[in-house]
């Protein structure tokens, strides 16, 4: 008498398929728990069988020889259609085996013993049994260790899909972050051509314009745009959405922002500490340094006058710090950055704010050292 259908077939079989168990290897843990229980239900037959559509497979066995077979001869089955421990003390006594082929024919199977293997939401799977050539029962110790091994078996296929799931979940996230990743390297590659169309065009009204204050106003944001464009370059050409090593580059933004700089800027160094930070943060300092390079471009150095820009990036387990200063003529004493007019300086403060740090300036007639500091966040040696 071949078993109905379960009455949730079709949710049973897309649960029984997510575990992503069915025509896998041999595993030990399967197969131990096969062995212990032919051993102490004294069984020449044990299986981990699930019930597939028109098959019935075997994770492990133990007294058969073969993974799988068809599904009507199978007596685990009507198993999953009962609740708690299946038992046929006899099968030529049940109706429901008397005349199955392996009842009749070979192996003769005349006992078996079988406990749900149950999903949470009470969906069963397939079964553990045990299985004999002659008509017995199991005792009670034994009854509860099929229990137990069904429970067990469970858990070792939760465990399986938990490990599936994060899997795809792992493979999600990355492919996320290769996406994010991609698409800001278009984003920084896509800003910085604008910024340099901008600056082209910028440049192009400085030469044409009237009158010098015209001319030193649009050449001030022609320098502007192209220092931010340079960071937008140099976020592109890292390609890193996550980690950004500071050193390398604050050391390729300050060479490119040397190949712009006047005439009388002899040089642009940096001296930084290795260290990671995120790109935002990265693009932060950058932006920072582009200005308050720009700043010493124009006003450190009176015509006639020549000399350097010097950057320092520095951290510990408590703090970072950000410098720029230049061996200019200096700053007039009365200088406050929060009254400053230049876009320049408001903008430098703007941005320090978006940190959360603090902003100070030292100058002297032998140079200006601008210092942003803040607590360490987002740093890794």
């Amino acid at each position: 008498m071949e078993a109905n259908l379960h009455s949730e077939q079709a949710r049973r079989l897309a649960t029984l398929r997510s575990y992503e168990i069915l025509d896998t290897p041999r595993e030990v843990d399967f197969d131990d728990i096969t062995l212990v229980l032919s051993a102490i239900c004294e069984a020449p037959i044990s299986v981990i069988n699930l019930i597939d559509e028109g098959r019935q497979w075997f994770k492990a066995e133990i007294g058969l020889g073969v993974r799988e077979m068809p599904l009507p001869a199978s007596i685990c089955a009507n198993a999953i259609l009962q609740r708690g421990l299946f038992i046929v003390r006899d099968t030529l006594q049940d109706p429901r085996f008397c005349d199955n082929p392996l009842v009749t024919g070979d192996p003769h199977l005349r006992f078996y013993a079988g406990a749900l293997l149950e999903t949470s939401e009470g969906l069963p799977l397939g079964t553990v049994c045990v299985l004999d050539y002659r008509p017995r029962d199991l005792d009670e110790k034994q009854k509860a260790l099929l229990r137990l091994m069904a429970s067990q078996v469970m858990k070792l296929l939760e465990l399986r899909r938990a490990n599936i799931l994060e899997g795809a979940a792992r493979a999600r996230a990355e492919l996320l972050v290769k996406e994010n990743e991609m698409l800001a390297r278009e984003s920084d590659h896509r800003v910085m051509n604008s910024l340099q169309l901008v600056s082209s065009v910028l440049g192009l009204q400085t030469r044409i314009a009237v009158g010098e204050e015209a001319k030193a106003q649009l050449e001030g944001a022609r320098h502007r745009v192209q220092a931010i464009a340079t960071v937008h370059q140099q976020l592109h050409l890292t390609g890193s959405l996550e980690d950004i090593e500071i050193n390398g580059f604050l050391n390729r933004l300050c060479e490119s922002l040397k190949q712009t700089a006047p005439s009388m800027i002899q040089a642009i160094s940096v001296k930084a500490d290795q260290a990671k930070v995120r790109s935002d943060l990265a693009s932060t300092l950058g932006l920072i340094v582009a200005e308050l390079t720009t700043n010493s471009f124009k006003h450190a150095y009176p015509s006639g006058h020549a000399g350097s820009v010097v950057v320092t990036f520095a951290h510990d387990k408590t703090k970072w710090l950000l410098t720029v200063s230049d061996d200019g003529t200096g700053m007039p004493g009365d200088f406050d950055i929060a009254k400053s007019k230049g876009v320049g300086m408001r903008v430098v403060a703007a941005l320090v704010r978006r940190l959360d740090a603090t902003l100070s300036i030292d100058s002297r007639p032998t140079g200006t050292v601008f210092s942003v500091s803040c607590e360490a966040r987002e740093i890794a040696a």
